[in-house]
Formats: C-alpha cells, sequence, structure tokens
C-alpha cells in the first residue's frame, strides 16, 4: 500500500503525489481512493480506487536515477519493429501508453522517429494516431526524467542526447 506524501509514477498522470485517501460516495457504494495530484499538472486531480488493481498496476515508485541512465544507455542498442497495420500500431501505442513501461516507450518513440524519417525522405508525413502517441510518450518520458533528474521536463531531450554524446556524467 502507498502512504500519504509519497511520490509515485501513475502511467495515466506521470509523476504525483499521494495527497490523502479519502472516501467518496457514488451512488450506494463508498469507496476509498487515493488523491494524486500530478507534479506537472498541479490543478489536475486523480482519484485512485485503493482496491482496483487493474489501475493500481499503473501505479509504482519512480525510476532510480541509475534506473533512467541505464535506459539513457541502452538506446543506442535499440531495436525495434514497426507495425504496418494502422488500426493494430494504435492498440500497440495505446497499451504502451497506459501501462507506462518506461523501456517500451522508449521503443515505441524511437520506432516512430525512425518511421518518420523514412516517410519524409519519400515526402509524407506521420498519421495523426503516430504524432499523437509520439507526443504522449515524450510526454511521459520526460514527466518521470526530469523528476528523477531535477531538470525541467523541456531538457530532458538534450539531457538524453547529451548524455549519448558523452557530455554528461
Amino acid at each position: 500500500m502507498f502512504q500519504i506524501g509519497e511520490t509515485v509514477f501513475y502511467s495515466g498522470s506521470g509523476i504525483c503525489r499521494i495527497d490523502s485517501i479519502t472516501s467518496r460516495e457514488f451512488g450506494d457504494e463508498t469507496r476509498d481512493y487515493y488523491v494524486l495530484i500530478p507534479e506537472h499538472k498541479a490543478k489536475s486531480v486523480v482519484y485512485l480506487p485503493v482496491d482496483n488493481q487493474a489501475l493500481l498496476s499503473r501505479m509504482r515508485q519512480p525510476l532510480t536515477e541509475e534506473q533512467v541512465h541505464r535506459l539513457i544507455d541502452g538506446m543506442p542498442l535499440l531495436e525495434c519493429g514497426w507495425i504496418e497495420e494502422e488500426s493494430s500500431r494504435k492498440r500497440e501505442f495505446q497499451r504502451i501508453l497506459q501501462q507506462g513501461d518506461q523501456r517500451e516507450i522508449i521503443l515505441m518513440i524511437h520506432a516512430i522517429f525512425l518511421h518518420r524519417q523514412q516517410l519524409k525522405e519519400r515526402g509524407r508525413k506521420l498519421h495523426q494516431c503516430d504524432e499523437r502517441a509520439l507526443r504522449e510518450g515524450q510526454q511521459i518520458l520526460s514527466d518521470e526524467f526530469s523528476y528523477v533528474l531535477h531538470i525541467q521536463p523541456e531538457e530532458v531531450e538534450s539531457y538524453i542526447i547529451r548524455t549519448l554524446d558523452g557530455e554528461e556524467s
């Protein structure tokens, strides 16, 4: 069980602080909820039922700095495939974003980048659903990485590039 005041990663909202645990009544049923305050969306509030295992499985401790650096260091070694069939690709990207596994998100972003380059060479653009998945993946990644590395979300991409170029230690 998570504790009030604890910082967690919730795949639907990124880095959040558990503000409280409260009871809410909906219809004839009263349930307990974690009240999550997203780090980068201070005016948002997420109510997460404490007894809903499917939703709780999307909440975890934030990565450590060491885990973030292992992910960054492993980026050049990533091999990813592209799912040609659009509806299958869209479902897979939604699953990845919903689960919030940073390694899978990095693979997805990498695949979309590579595909976008190929399309650009042919004078074409990404499908709108792929652009949306790319933006959401980048947001999720930058939210957690910025928290762990103590930098601003907009600095994450350049931090990753500098690290891969050997400029960060």
